[in-house]
């Protein structure tokens, strides 16, 4: 897949690579994390052995809306929820921020928003 987006939205100008869904107006951060296709949470459950022991030290972060896997961390990383990143966002430059792209690369293991 081209530069790697799986899914992402952006405001009139088309991106190089094409991809992504092209909206007229830019969006609040609740119909953003929609139209960029970020509005699923990260779950994170332990790894694993073959014979279904835990292995200590590690947890693996998944996607509730699939199931996919989004890595192998370790067990002091700390998820930061799509959710909770566009709120802080809106919360340091007040009311009415609009957001002209976001989206998710790589499988939804990298996200923006800008």
């Amino acid at each position: 897949m081209p530069a790697n987006v799986e899914s992402m939205f952006y405001v009139r100008e088309k991106p190089w690579h094409g991809l992504g869904t092209m909206v007229e107006n830019a969006p609040s951060s609740i119909d953003a994390l929609t139209l960029a296709g970020l509005d699923w949470s990260v779950i994170q459950k332990d790894v694993l052995t073959q014979d279904g022991d835990p292995i200590p030290g590690f947890k693996v972060n998944l996607r509730d809306s699939d199931g996919a896997v989004l890595g192998i961390v370790s067990d002091r990383y700390r998820v930061v929820q799509n959710t909770d990143a566009f709120r802080f966002t809106d919360d340091l430059l007040g009311e009415g921020v609009t957001y002209e792209t976001a989206g998710a690369l790589q499988g939804g293991r990298k996200v923006w928003m800008g």
